[in-house]
């Protein structure tokens, strides 16, 4: 009988101990929900050691979670005041979606705000890309092949207004940078720079190539055109008085504008498809252009002095021949693909797509949730 009763009392002890454990953990639960809808930091930590007590298969992990988000917190602030942002933004991104506290969210914010506006420079850099013609190197082989004034016009215009405004965007990209006051301090941002300053030249310089390709025929005729006018006007000079000699070389003039017609069509188009107004104006390089065009097939001073300065002509096509020929893209200095500049710049892109996952917070602050 006295061994029925000792069983019955522990069996009762165990029942009521474990009652008790229940309510324990019932009262750490709800401590736990109500430190959690504070997003205090100290509040949830202190919770989480006391559920772990209790229930630590469950709530270990927990806690060492928060721990470990709550060290990132304080890795992040460490790296600010440092000066490295880079750093610091990945520690505090890390921290907030770990344990996203009163605490880790204006530390996010901090930071994040500085950085915000790579964003915004990534845009117009994709921009870019999605403007870029495709297979850039078989544009060029194409357009070194073919006599110039085969070109298909439309086509041509088409790819110098592609490469203008892809070269629009990545100009716009680091004038962004530039007025950010942080970006000198990071930097995987000025090596990011340095890269999207490279695959600028390398768009400009394909333009001014292809639009060199076609200048350096037009520059070919003018040069024979040039000795030629030239030889005529000195012939005439010879025979008969200024006056007379100059009516009778207007329709050699005549003749050598009819013959540099489809070039100056050319040149024309070239000029304003290559124009960064987009507002029906030439391309800078255009007057010049112009000028030693009027200078050989018109002269743009008294006809006398028109043999006289053959030299000067004859100079300016030479230089412009050679400057053009200098001018040649080096297409390993930029990228064909989006994807393959996100793959040189990956440490950069990993930081872009955190602040893109946080845009909201950043935009709206405490607000966001």
């Amino acid at each position: 009988m006295i061994n029925m009763i000792s069983k019955f009392l522990l069996c009762l002890s165990f029942l009521l101990l474990g009652a008790c454990s229940q309510v324990e953990q019932h009262l750490a639960e709800n401590s736990y929900q109500q430190a959690l809808a504070s997003k205090e930091a100290k509040s949830i930590v202190t919770a989480l050691k006391a559920l772990t007590l209790i229930v630590p298969e469950k709530y270990q992990s927990k806690l060492e979670s928060a721990q470990v988000a709550i060290t990132q917190m304080q890795k992040a602030q460490s790296y600010m005041a440092e000066g490295d942002l880079y750093t610091a933004y990945l520690a505090s991104h890390e921290s907030y979606r770990a344990l996203p506290t009163i605490e880790s969210k204006a530390t996010l914010i901090e930071i994040g705000t500085k950085l915000r506006y790579v964003i915004d420079v990534n845009t117009k850099v994709v921009a870019s890309f999605e403007s870029l013609p495709k297979k850039i190197p078989d544009l060029l082989s194409k357009y070194q092949n073919l006599p110039v004034l085969e070109w298909d016009i439309i086509e041509t215009n088409t790819v110098l207004e592609q490469l203008g405004k892809s070269a629009k965007a990545l100009k716009r990209s680091l004038v962004a940078i530039e007025r950010a006051e942080e970006s000198n301090s990071v930097a995987e941002i000025n090596k990011w720079k340095i890269g999207i300053d490279n695959q600028l030249k390398m768009i400009t310089k394909t333009q001014k190539h292809l639009i060199n390709i076609a200048l350096y025929g037009g520059a070919s005729l003018l040069e024979r055109l040039n000795v030629q006018l030239t030889e005529d006007s000195i012939n005439l000079l010879s025979l008969v008085r200024e006056n007379l000699a100059e009516a009778a070389m207007r329709p050699y003039f005549i003749q050598a504008q009819k013959e540099y017609e489809p070039y100056a069509n050319l040149t024309v188009n070239l000029s304003l498809a290559s124009s960064t107004t987009q507002r029906n104006t030439h391309a800078q390089w255009y007057q010049h252009w112009s000028l030693i065009e009027t200078q050989v097939l018109e002269g743009d001073n008294s006809f006398s002095d028109y043999p006289k300065l053959f030299s000067n002509r004859a100079t300016q096509l030479r230089l412009f021949k050679e400057e053009a020929q200098k001018i040649v893209p080096d297409l390993n200095r930029g990228f064909s693909s989006l994807s393959l500049f996100m793959d040189e710049y990956n440490t950069m892109y990993a930081l872009i797509e955190k602040l893109n996952e946080d845009r909201m917070i950043l935009n709206y602050g405490s607000s966001a949730s």
